[in-house]
């Protein structure tokens, strides 16, 4: 979304030319190959853990951080992969980003119009915010100690990013509608 929204604001004209179904196969293409790479590689780790306890993972889904905790054998292997790599995912698509927002910030800079650049500014903030949301719950579930991992926080960090985030997204993109913006206006002042 942060290249689409580059294209967009940094060259509309070529915009169709740019986003052309080529590239958002490559995008998606290489996001699922990297999604397929990341899953396989914890999944066989996992395999090659053991668990004499009991088998009750008391979470919403069955995530990596609750099944480490619940192993009898060495996890540190295990602790490791996750780290680099959700470390590196996140650095990547981090910089993608910011490297993304750097430059539409330099063509917002460049536009003659106040209502222009308000407009960008409108569309870029609920996207990211929308992004710094997802990614802040991610880093605080996957990039840190184990020694740090309470089953409490990281069910709610989980279903913060696997179910308020998604749910919130609508909501965050629609506040750029002014009908939008005049309704929740309305409903404050009956409250108020």
């Amino acid at each position: 979304m942060a290249y689409d929204r580059y294209l967009a604001i940094y060259n509309p004209l070529l915009y169709s030319m740019s986003m052309m179904l080529g590239v958002y196969v490559s995008l998606i293409t290489a996001s699922c190959i990297g999604g397929l790479l990341h899953s396989t590689i914890h999944t066989v780790a996992t395999f090659s853990l053991s668990f004499c306890g009991s088998n009750e993972i008391r979470h919403i889904f069955c995530d990596i951080p609750p099944l480490l905790a619940i192993s009898c054998s060495d996890t540190h292997i295990n602790e490791l992969l996750l780290f680099l790599f959700v470390s590196s995912i996140e650095v990547v698509t981090i910089l993608i980003v910011l490297i993304s927002y750097g430059f539409i910030l330099l063509a917002i800079l460049k536009m003659p119009s106040d209502e222009g650049r308000s407009k960008v500014f409108s569309t870029c903030g609920s996207h990211l915010t929308g992004v710094s949301l997802y990614h802040a719950t991610i880093l605080f579930t996957y990039v840190r100690p184990s020694s740090s991992y309470a089953l409490k926080h990281d069910m709610i960090v989980s279903t913060c990013y696997s179910i308020v985030i998604p749910v919130l997204n609508p909501i965050i993109y629609s506040l750029r509608n002014k009908d939008v913006k005049e309704a929740i206006k309305r409903l404050f002042r009956k409250c108020v």
